[in-house]
């Protein structure tokens, strides 16, 4: 064998060392990924009683309630979604603040809850009032967990958690007890496109005013819920 000969062999066996070992490491498998973001959303809607939320005028240290609930909506795409509630007042004259703890008002000091029931509540009376043997409009001091007092922070509503649909019993805010008519956890609620039970709620207010003012003004006192997803 001629030293040409040799070369030309040496080169095809390098050449075959090199394409069999690439077609030994090309992969059994690959990947696509395709990135798709969903236009997913939610609203809350608060529809009121007709005549509106103007309870008129009440004296000092008297109570007064809504004997007709607002209906609460939430209209949204999330499998499930939750609520805040947020109490302020407004006034022409000097605002009153909500009262840190209801059982010891003090002047310009408004006593306010709050509770949420399912639909199946249509008259206030299935409510009952406040103090020893209240029923929904529960606790003294709030916001906090076990009390619908209202306060001016942002609070969740309901029995809440990260946990849906399995729901903490330990974290209750402007709910009842399950015990009573209209007990409704509020805090992994469905979309209507699945639940309309689920998505529509009843919402009930219950006030006392303060034994004092330094204001004759009327008090507008506003209630705001953010829809939170998930909750």
């Amino acid at each position: 064998m001629n030293k040409t000969t040799r070369w030309w062999r040496k080169a095809a066996l390098t050449a075959c060392a090199l394409l069999c070992g690439a077609a030994a490491q090309a992969a059994s498998t690959d990947t696509l990924t395709v990135t798709i973001r969903p236009n997913a959303g939610y609203t809350v809607t608060i529809s009121t009683w007709i005549g509106g939320a103007d309870l008129g005028a009440v004296d000092l240290g008297a109570s007064t309630r809504t004997v007709a609930p607002s209906t609460v909506t939430i209209t949204s795409s999330y499998a499930y979604t939750g609520l805040k509630l947020q109490g302020s007042i407004q006034s022409g004259g000097t605002p009153w603040t909500f009262a840190p703890n209801v059982s010891a008002q003090a002047a310009d000091q408004l006593a306010a809850w709050a509770v949420f029931t399912d639909t199946s509540v249509g008259s206030y009376a299935v409510l009952g009032s406040t103090g020893g043997g209240a029923t929904h409009f529960l606790g003294t001091a709030g916001p906090g967990l076990g009390s619908n007092v209202v306060g001016a922070s942002s609070e969740m509503v309901g029995v809440t958690g990260n946990t849906c649909p399995t729901e903490s019993a330990t974290a209750a805010r402007f709910i009842t007890t399950s015990a009573q008519a209209g007990f409704k956890k509020m805090g992994c609620l469905k979309p209507m496109s699945q639940d309309t039970g689920s998505a529509r709620s009843h919402l009930w207010l219950y006030f006392v005013l303060p034994p004092a003012t330094t204001s004759t003004n009327a008090q507008n006192v506003s209630f705001t819920l953010y829809a939170a997803a998930p909750n």
